[in-house]
């Protein structure tokens, strides 16, 4: 059918089981946007909204199912308060739509940028875009623009951002320093491309050299770049296949050349490259994949890298997954993000961010230990507190009045339970056990365990050098948080606080 333009979106309604229909723009006879959504007119679960502004006052082609009646908005309608019922209270969400992996993470002017993974036509994987929202403290978000679409080349999936304060790509255009996001465009080829942002990342636009790196193994994709300012060159961490990953270099962001390649056991897909100085002033680069398994290393005379110890874990058994650090930049913490792969059941949106976290680097008896920790800001989301530090506590209990909660303990005994939400987890000797997840214990006195507690999971921290985030949807029968031991147990901090935005 042609399609005049009128308004900025196009509705589409959408049963959550229903069939995937086909979706086809075209202009001058040449397809250039196309998407899958399960369209039903009758009785749909939810509205999505086809974001058409490129096309706007425009008359275009469109081949839709056969019985679609286009109806256009200037605004997609809010959502209802039970549609929004277990939106996570205090974790990022798309508005609309499946989100997984964060990309193209860094901070400018003020504000962290945050783009992601997204099908805005489901809640379901599909169809990916990049997502895009900001926010002055990691916590409270602004919605902005779907910032990549997909195209006839390939879907954009994920990548990493640089900023790039030096103009090394040669892209600036007034003003404004360059952001430079790096993707992988996966199409019948699997390629390594850019896109740039003149105007603080507002609007992204694909650079016209690409690809930057042609497919050189079956699907390999998510580039994630830092600068590397002792070697004055650029690396690009690659995941290839199988558990096998990349490192390249590149003086001008634009032109690539292979550095090494070698096994990252345990783990496939979404490297992460950045240095930290650890607790004994050793300079050291983390390269972790997905599953969070990691190297610690350092690059050796001719540049190549070179672990110093046997790989190591972080999180266990756990939903968290594809975390990615904020572009790197000397004296500035190591922040990074995970998606968080819990199902939010019956929304129109799926899946969450985890707590955002700051990344430190122990040395324990002689090893070093990737830590993460939830950010400060999260203490700013504390709406009331109840501390019981320096007691022997047998039972606790504390009913709940907020969808999310934060619990800290700290001690050097155990064992006890404790439950939230309807959520049992148990502290051995040993570590931590929730569900299938054990996180070990290091060689440290002290226990330190973190719960922070959502509407549909609960991530769990034990010394920050173990963690994980557990599907978990909450029991509103159950909004307490209780503890029991068989024998007394001494806190040297015990803290229940309840959180909101």
């Amino acid at each position: 059918m042609e399609l005049y333009v009128e308004k900025r979106y196009l509705k589409i309604p959408v049963k959550f089981a229903g069939e995937n229909r086909r979706f086809t723009l075209s202009e001058n006879g040449a397809p250039v946007y196309a998407f899958d959504a399960a369209y039903a007119p009758d009785a749909p679960d939810a509205e999505y909204y086809a974001d058409l502004r490129g096309y706007a006052g425009r008359t275009v082609a469109l081949d839709a199912p056969e019985n679609f009646v286009p109806v256009f908005c200037d605004a997609p309608a809010p959502l209802t308060p039970a549609q929004n019922a277990l939106r996570p209270a205090v974790h990022f969400t798309a508005e609309r739509g499946w989100i997984n992996d964060p990309n193209g993470l860094c901070f400018y002017d003020g504000r962290y940028h945050l783009f992601y993974q997204h099908n805005p036509y489901g809640r379901l994987w599909g169809n990916m875009h990049w997502g895009h929202a900001v926010s002055p403290d990691l916590f409270h978000w602004t919605h902005r623009e779907e910032a990549l679409f997909s195209d006839m080349e390939g879907a954009m999936f994920s990548g990493s951002a640089v900023v790039d304060r030096e103009n090394c790509a040669g892209l600036k255009q007034g003003s404004e320093t360059p952001l430079l996001f790096f993707y992988t465009s996966a199409g019948k080829r699997s390629t390594q491309c850019l896109a740039y942002s003149t105007d603080g990342g507002e609007t992204l636009v694909k650079y016209g050299g690409n690809p930057l790196l042609p497919e050189l193994a079956d699907g390999n994709r998510d580039p994630k770049v830092v600068f590397d300012a002792e070697r004055s060159r650029w690396l690009m961490a690659l995941y290839f296949e199988g558990r096998n990953y990349g490192i390249f270099v590149s003086q001008d962001l634009l032109h690539w050349t292979l550095l090494q390649r070698f096994d990252l056991p345990g783990d496939d897909e979404c490297p992460d490259l950045y240095p930290l100085t650890a607790d004994d002033g050793r300079t050291l680069w983390i390269y972790s994949g997905a599953h969070d398994m990691y190297y610690v290393g350092e690059f050796d005379k001719k540049g190549l890298y070179q672990p110093v110890q046997a790989v190591g874990q972080l999180s266990y058994s756990s939903a968290a997954y594809a975390a990615q650090t904020y572009f790197y930049e000397p004296g500035k913490p190591v922040i990074r993000l995970a998606w968080n792969r819990s199902e939010i059941p019956g929304a129109p949106f799926n899946g969450s961010m985890c707590t955002p976290m700051e990344m430190t680097l122990r040395n324990i008896g002689g090893r070093y230990y990737l830590c993460a920790h939830p950010v400060d800001g999260i203490e700013s989301l504390v709406r009331h507190e109840t501390r019981r530090d320096g007691e022997t506590l047998c039972d606790y209990a504390q009913p709940l009045r907020f969808k999310a909660c934060r619990v800290a303990f700290e001690t050097k005994f155990a064992p006890f339970s404790c439950k939230v939400y309807g959520l049992d987890i148990r502290v051995e000797t040993g570590g931590v056990s929730c569900g299938e997840a054990f996180l070990p214990r290091t060689e440290e006195e002290t226990m330190q365990v973190e719960i922070l507690c959502d509407t549909t999971s609960t991530e769990i921290y034990l010394n920050g050098t173990a963690i994980t985030a557990v599907p978990h949807v909450q029991d509103p029968e159950q909004a307490s948080f209780s503890l029991h031991a068989e024998t007394p147990v001494y806190f040297e901090k015990f803290r229940v606080a309840e959180l909101a935005l």
